[in-house]
């Protein structure tokens, strides 16, 4: 078991880091107009969705724990990201202060976690054993 969390490290601390950005209250983000910020806004959720999607595929990839995990890295990596994104998104506008649900910041993440996906496959290949 301390195998999987060996690899697991890195995905945890990018999750925490998305949920302390998702916490940041509404009223301390600065920007200029609301378009500069919609524009952004979606592209680091993209960015952030896909490159924790790369961190979790070679998380499970790597582990030796689970062959199950190990087999069906990519699919359980797309899903805890859109699992994650889900709730993030949903829960937002309850749990922090002067934020609300967007539900295109959910498609943004969801864009990002298939981002993330095609990306791998570039990098490793299409049947790559990582």
């Amino acid at each position: 078991m301390k195998n999987i969390f060996r690899y697991l490290a890195v995905p945890i601390i990018w999750a925490a880091i998305i949920f302390f950005v998702y916490s940041i209250p509404g009223g301390d983000i600065v920007y200029k107009d609301i378009w500069s910020l919609f524009k952004f806004d979606k592209l680091v959720h993209m960015g952030v969705f896909a490159l924790w999607v790369n961190m979790l595929i070679v998380a499970f990839k790597k582990q030796s724990t689970s062959r199950p995990l190990k087999q069906n890295a990519r699919l359980i990596a797309v899903s805890f990201a859109l699992a994650y994104g889900g709730i993030l998104e949903f829960y937002q506008s309850k749990w922090f202060i002067d934020r609300a649900t967007d539900p295109y910041d959910f498609i943004a993440n969801t864009m990002g976690a298939f981002i993330g996906l095609l990306v791998f496959r570039i990098i490793y290949g299409k049947c790559a054993a990582y």
